[in-house]
């Protein structure tokens, strides 16, 4: 028997036409039943609510201090990061530079020493600018750049609606960060070797740089409103 005697028959001919029927129906059924019942595609990604985000910090410190550096001397420092530093389930918020001088010398008025620093950030992973700064060494801290890898984080708790995965994606670094940070300063020195008295003069300076990286996890909790009985 051929598929056409099969069919000839108006039963056989209707169970055709259900079958075919069934089979168009049935994928559009089970594509629109997750929202019928109240699901997306987000609950892939776990329940969506309220939640209060909040942040643990650590730092990574590394200070390096130059030798006496004269007028023009110039010093490279490197600052390296790793996947394995910065550890699993966390991320890299910013990272710091800051260089510090106490003037060992120019005791005449308007004779500060100081210090010119440009980054290199060409080995490291993102996309992030070069900077550059200076200043002098009376107040301490001559020179400061900062990088931040996740824009808007502050460290603060808060509180926040949606996915647990939608929110802990707005504070992944997508690896960034990670690489060789690469500063270079330039000694601005004033050379008054012939000050008085004598033993305050100096015609070199000293630089401390300190580079500080700091990565934080996130730690989430739902949000659970209890009703007052009392005001319902």
């Amino acid at each position: 028997m051929d598929l056409a005697e099969m069919f000839q028959d108006r039963r056989s001919q209707a169970m055709l036409g259900g079958s075919i029927l069934f089979m168009l129906i049935f994928p559009i059924y089970f594509a629109m039943v997750p929202g019928l019942v109240g699901l997306d595609d987000a609950s892939s990604t776990g329940p969506s609510g309220k939640w209060t985000v909040s942040f643990t910090e650590e730092t990574l410190t590394q200070t390096d201090t130059t030798d006496a550096l004269s007028d023009g001397d110039t010093h490279e420092d490197t600052f390296v990061i790793t996947e394995e530093m910065i550890g699993d389930n966390k991320n890299l918020a910013s990272v710091t530079i800051t260089i510090e001088c106490q003037d060992q010398g120019a005791v005449g008025p308007g004779q500060n020493n100081g210090v010119d620093a440009s980054s290199d950030v060409s080995g490291v992973s993102g996309e992030l600018a070069d900077q550059t700064d200076g200043g002098g060494c009376g107040n301490g801290i001559a020179a400061s750049m900062t990088w931040n890898l996740i824009d808007g984080y502050d460290g603060q708790d808060y509180e926040a609606d949606g996915t647990e995965a939608e929110i802990r994606s707005g504070w992944m670094d997508s690896d960034n960060g990670r690489g060789d940070w690469i500063v270079e300063l330039t000694a601005d020195v004033q050379n008054d070797a012939v000050g008085f008295p004598p033993f305050l003069s100096s015609d070199d300076q000293t630089y401390d740089i300190t580079w500080t990286a700091v990565i934080f996890e996130v730690s989430m909790e739902p949000v659970i409103d209890i009703e007052d009985p009392t005001t319902a």
